[in-house]
């Protein structure tokens, strides 16, 4: 197995964040990958990023992409915002495939 990618889901509080990152986790499990998804904050993300592979910001917060971008950037991390429709249907897989891409 490859080594672990640990990605964080970004909004503003950490709710639906949460929520998307245990379908990304199930997602990996069921296909046997060593990914692990956090939820957090923008604002905890900027005190924490140097622990995370890749970065995905929701939809609704695209508004800060832009200061998320310019902390990502800073630690060297790949960062995009979560496919809407994705997103939208709560779709664990198609959030990890958008998540391997990245990693790449």
């Amino acid at each position: 197995m490859a080594d672990q990618t640990k990605v964080i889901i970004l909004c503003s509080w950490g709710a639906t964040s949460s929520q998307l990152a245990k379908k990304v986790q199930e997602a990996a499990e069921k296909r046997g990958l060593d990914v692990e998804a956090f939820a957090g904050g923008t604002g905890e993300f900027k005190k924490q990023a140097s622990q995370y592979d890749v970065a995905l910001l929701e939809p609704q917060v695209r508004h800060l992409k832009k200061e998320v971008s310019k902390v990502a950037d800073e630690h060297d991390i790949p960062m995009e915002l979560v496919d809407q429709r994705a997103f939208a249907l709560m779709d664990g897989e198609k959030v990890l495939d958008q998540i391997l891409k990245l990693k790449k």
